[in-house]
């Protein structure tokens, strides 16, 4: 970090189910990092991506019901008001942020980690760059990405938690269903989102990490090196949003669903050719 700035702003980009909520328990446990009022602000995802649609639609919700408590002269949820401003205002977002960074004469770091930021454009990526360069914080992307077959059956396995305790069907045999489906497999395109993130920050403002290297202590120091903190011991025994898995998945299913995803084994192993892909992610060595 320069001397002339004013912090850093990490945007968290990915990838659902790869440790991006353990990881953001880790830096807010830091006393030099303070991430604001939540963990995914789901500000440019919602303003974006068709997918964003459902967001925009709570954020609106949220923002009525905290109007109307102001109307009634009741207490009212100034983060959905605050949230809602980020909606309709944009600049606002990166005062908050700001704000954050020049409020506590200890905070080095602010955070926004929204994994389906990872689908937003080079335009909207340069927008926010930007909007944090004018204001005199360094900005920096963290990507975490995990095994595609684990990630889709994690993913899987979260979904149908939330859909109730008996849904139809059986979760692995839906496996290599999702793969196919736009809500699973977009998010499964690390490629694309590399290609995207070196273009409009540099491979030098990028931590790219592994779900499956996450929680070993050297990825941790590196990762609060680079962003600018001081390394703390992590409390392994601490688990965020895990989805509990019972069963494997039969070999077969974990070779079609890895097929689908062969050009992102690809991009990923030339990529980061010091990583032995066939041991980090063992699926590959099926393709």
């Amino acid at each position: 970090m320069s001397e002339s700035s004013v912090g850093t702003f990490l945007l968290g980009v990915g990838c659902q189910k790869g440790g991006t909520a353990w990881m953001h328990r880790y830096l807010e446990s830091s006393a030099q990092c303070d991430p604001g009022f939540r963990k995914e602000y789901h500000v440019w995802d919602g303003l974006d991506l068709a997918s964003g649609g459902p967001v925009r639609g709570r954020v609106a919700e949220q923002a009525r019901r905290a109007g109307r408590a102001l109307e009634a002269g009741e207490p009212a949820d100034a983060d959905a008001l605050r949230r809602a401003l980020f909606y309709a205002d944009p600049e606002a977002y990166f005062d908050y942020f700001e704000a954050l960074l020049r409020g506590d004469p200890r905070a080095r770091l602010t955070a926004d980690i929204t994994p389906s930021y990872a689908d937003l454009s080079t335009e909207r990526l340069a927008f926010v760059r930007d909007g944090f360069a004018r204001r005199g914080v360094r900005v920096v992307a963290v990507y975490l990405m995990r095994d595609p077959v684990e990630r889709i059956w994690s993913a899987v396995r979260m979904d149908r938690q939330r859909a109730g305790e008996h849904p139809p069907g059986s979760a692995e045999a839906y496996v290599p269903v999702a793969a196919t489906r736009p809500m699973y497999a977009d998010r499964t395109r690390y490629d694309r989102t590399i290609d995207r993130l070196d273009q409009v920050f540099g491979p030098e403002q990028v931590f790219y990490g592994f779900y499956e290297r996450l929680f070993e202590p050297a990825t941790l120091r590196a990762l609060c090196g680079f962003l600018g903190i001081d390394f703390v011991a992590p409390d392994l025994e601490r688990h965020v949003n895990v989805s509990p898995k019972t069963e494997s998945l039969p070999e077969a299913t974990v070779r079609e669903v890895a097929g689908h995803f062969r050009e992102v084994y690809a991009a990923v192993a030339a990529r980061f050719p010091q990583v032995d892909l066939a041991e980090l992610w063992p699926s590959s060595r099926l393709l």
